[in-house]
């Protein structure tokens, strides 16, 4: 009987896993939104793929528990709302209001260091970001949302 019980939670263990790692949207080996627009900057960019890109565009590079539920659940839903909030995979896609928006609201999260995440920090210490690399991104935010505020403008005449 305990054979039984063991071959049965074996096989709905490995039936677990082997959905959780088929039904995951795979991601791409090299991230196109952080060189389609979004900065030509390469301090900026090194900063963006070192502590945003992993949620927030189809460069996620998953640890391996990122393969194995239910730990790839949660981070797949985490994923999913970042890049709902903002796809730097989808920079170009964005109309000139909402990346003025996009870039404000990244202005006010890194500025306050809301983000990342600290429970994404937890796993990813590397991430963090320094004062001196949340100001260059405010920055970086700030300058650039005055230029697409002046391409707003220009469209608008």
């Amino acid at each position: 009987m305990r054979k039984k019980v063991v071959i049965g939670v074996a096989a709905a263990l490995a039936g677990v896993l082997l959905l959780g790692i088929a039904g995951r949207n795979r991601h791409r080996d090299d991230p196109p939104g952080l060189r389609s627009g979004v900065t030509d900057d390469p301090a900026v960019a090194a900063v963006l793929a070192r502590s945003c890109q992993d949620c927030h565009s189809d460069g996620t590079r998953r640890p391996w528990y990122g393969y194995v539920p239910p730990a790839s659940w949660l981070l797949d839903h985490d994923i999913s709302g970042a890049r709902s909030h903002m796809d730097f995979s989808r920079w170009g896609t964005y109309s000139l209001d909402d990346k003025q928006q996009i870039l404000t609201e990244i202005g006010a999260v890194v500025r306050n260091h809301q983000m990342p995440p600290g429970r994404y920090l937890f796993m990813h210490p590397d991430a963090r970001l320094s004062d001196s690399q949340a100001s260059l991104l405010y920055t970086w935010a700030k300058r650039e949302r005055r230029k697409v505020r002046a391409q707003a403008k220009a469209a608008q005449q």
